[in-house]
């Protein structure tokens, strides 16, 4: 069974009245606990969202017994919930195997410095001189998921290069932590435990910025937020690709986002930059 969830939620701030939307795809789900019972076992799983105007937010749903949905919980603290997601367990498709297959680039910086002078480039031959110019928000977008790629794929391939890293992720990371193999799989795949932590890492959601510092300081023992000097607006351009991606340029109230000046789109890259080159380097020492 895994966790479904759909649809958009509706909150409402307890002061002033201000109306939030969070999209599912912004929940990362895990399962946080479990306990044994009269009909077998209970799952606890929950997603979390640390909102910048709302604070924390969660969502939990229980599975027991095994297969079933019990109940489920949205606690939005002292903020009311207007609409709700969808969400619940059903059934999961397998996992194609060319996904098992994925390979990181060699070289992550590389790829995301080629993406960050390319987008440099367009923003200035052809970016729009009004902040809610389409070329420029296109580029702001892809200034994120180049951050979000650099960011997966070189944590995939430092874990996979060293054995220790991979150890303390099996040990630490509560959904690896879980994952339970008869004698039989581990006999006849040798490769088992890598593939699973290969999957694993290639599920995560890098844009959940706070999973991923966790993540980089369980297995390479790198906090990444204190490698850059503005950690609230790498936040906030992170919320201002959704807008971008999922609403075209419009926020959770329906008003037109007109801060992507050609000037803010190249300060935001710049940020950036800085933040990717900062965790770089001290990957690099990791090293020496």
């Amino acid at each position: 069974m895994e966790v479904y969830c759909r649809g958009v939620a509706r909150i409402r701030h307890a002061s002033t009245d201000e109306v939030f939307e969070i999209e599912s795809h912004d929940l990362d789900w895990d399962a946080v606990g479990g306990d044994n019972r009269s009909m077998g076992s209970e799952i606890h799983y929950e997603a979390t969202i640390d909102h910048p105007e709302l604070g924390d937010l969660t969502w939990g749903l229980w599975e027991y017994p095994i297969g079933i949905e019990n109940h489920h919980i949205t606690d939005a603290g002292k903020h009311e919930v207007i609409e709700d997601f969808d969400y619940g367990l059903e059934h999961g498709e397998p996992e194609p195997d060319d996904w098992l297959d994925y390979e990181a680039p060699a070289n992550p910086y590389q790829v995301f410095m080629a993406s960050y002078h390319h987008t440099g480039d367009l923003l200035a031959d052809h970016g729009g001189v009004r902040g809610n110019d389409l070329v420029n928000r296109m580029i702001f977008s892809q200034q994120i998921t180049a951050l979000e790629a650099y960011l997966g794929d070189t944590l995939l391939n430092e874990v996979l290069r060293d054995k220790g890293a991979m150890q303390r992720l099996i040990e630490k990371d509560e959904d690896l932590g879980r994952e339970k193999f008869t004698l039989f799989e581990i006999s006849s795949d040798p490769d088992l435990v890598e593939r699973k932590v290969r999957t694993h890492l290639r599920k995560v959601l890098y844009h959940n910025l706070k999973k991923v510092d966790i993540l980089y300081n369980i297995a390479l023992g790198i906090r990444i937020f204190d490698l850059t000097s503005d950690k609230a607006s790498i936040f906030k351009a992170a919320l201002l690709r959704h807008d971008c991606v999922h609403r075209n340029g419009y926020d959770s109230e329906g008003n037109e986002l007109d801060i992507f000046t050609k000037e803010f789109v190249q300060d935001t890259a710049d940020l950036i930059k800085a933040f990717v080159e900062g965790i770089h380097q001290a990957v690099n020492r990791r090293l020496v």
